[in-house]
């Protein structure tokens, strides 16, 4: 024998009885008696049996533990090692041995001496050390290359100007990185205050 669903509720939330749909599935899902007029009504107690129904399958889904698949500690430990790999961090003088900065902390603070200057925004920020073509070993001083957009009507070569000597002064005084060379690449202008 099939059994019909309960009816859907009008817009206003209401079964076809009249009562409050919301409420018949609280009451059901809670566990409480139905009243004279749920006990007798179809209406209600179809909605009453969806509501206990999909209340009973939410916890037995919740309290199903499935094991992980196996792969899932294979994709951790890839991760793991990516953040770990040598080219992504810097390598600075110590004296107690080499002491490595993350590129992306490097540039995120490049990029926020730009973005602190006013005219002109920092979009991206990349950070090269720069190898000894003659010993062929890494050294500490760094090349970075900026794009960055700027406000319509600056002159350009002055905020360049600017930029340039601000991210030289931060990769030396707030990184300890002497920046040998820095490229900025204008990328886009902006209008009014950002």
């Amino acid at each position: 024998m099939a059994v019909n669903p309960a009816p859907l509720p009008d817009p206003d939330g209401r079964l076809a009885c009249g009562r409050d749909a919301a409420l018949v599935w609280d009451r059901a899902a809670a566990g409480e008696a139905p009243d004279e007029h749920e006990s007798s009504c179809p209406h209600c107690r179809a909605a009453a049996a969806d509501a206990r129904g999909l209340d009973a399958l939410v916890h037995r889904l919740a309290a199903e533990r499935p094991p992980p698949p196996p792969s899932v500690l294979d994709t951790v430990m890839v991760a793991v090692r990516t953040e770990l790999r040598p080219h992504d961090v810097l390598t600075l003088p110590s004296p107690h041995g080499p002491a490595r900065l993350s590129r992306a902390a490097a540039a995120a603070v490049l990029r926020h001496t730009v973005d602190a200057m006013a005219g002109v925004r920092a979009r991206s920020c990349r950070i090269e050390q720069v190898t000894d073509t003659s010993s062929g070993e890494s050294g500490h001083a760094a090349d970075v290359r900026i794009t960055v957009t700027a406000r319509f009507g600056v002159d350009l070569a002055s905020v360049t100007a600017r930029v340039r000597q601000m991210v030289a002064a931060a990769g030396e005084q707030a990184l300890g990185v002497p920046v040998r060379r820095v490229d900025i690449e204008v990328v886009d202008v902006f209008g009014g205050e950002w």
